[in-house]
């Protein structure tokens, strides 16, 4: 299963920032737009959840500063991850694509921060949940 449907944290949010519903992961194989690739580990996500992207060739203009609601989860795909990593500014997501060149993770990040969610007990369900059958993941 990719690491982007699988939701441990206990929460089930889809806004920015928070989980990859399905019509988002399939708009952004349908349609990815401009991919950057990214110098990106685990070092770069800061307990609040913020990261600064950091391209990893030549690129005009500048790359946002993006924040996750499961930092630690984000950190543990990095530190995981043999393959290079992409952000798909279109669809505020980070693409994580392995060695033999297939998608293998999907990140939804959020320009602006909001609260963390890792505190969340798994299993629980929260009243400001997003719709949707998927109970675990980043």
């Amino acid at each position: 299963m990719l690491p982007h449907l699988d939701h441990r944290d206990g929460c089930t949010r889809y806004a920015p920032g928070h989980h990859v519903h399905w019509i988002h992961a399939k708009k952004c194989v349908q349609e990815p737009g401009q991919a950057v690739e990214l110098l990106l580990t685990s070092g770069d996500v800061h307990d609040d959840g913020r990261l600064a992207l950091r391209a990893a060739f030549d690129h005009s203009g500048e790359l946002p500063e993006v924040w996750t609601h499961a930092p630690t989860g984000l950190r543990e795909l990095l530190a995981g991850h043999r393959g290079r990593v992409f952000w798909l500014p279109r669809w505020h997501a980070l693409r994580f694509v392995g060695l033999d060149g297939r998608a293998t993770g999907l990140v939804n990040v959020a320009t602006e921060r909001g609260p963390l969610c890792e505190t969340v007990t798994p299993g629980t369900r929260r009243s400001d949940s997003g719709r949707g059958g998927l109970t675990r993941g980043l």
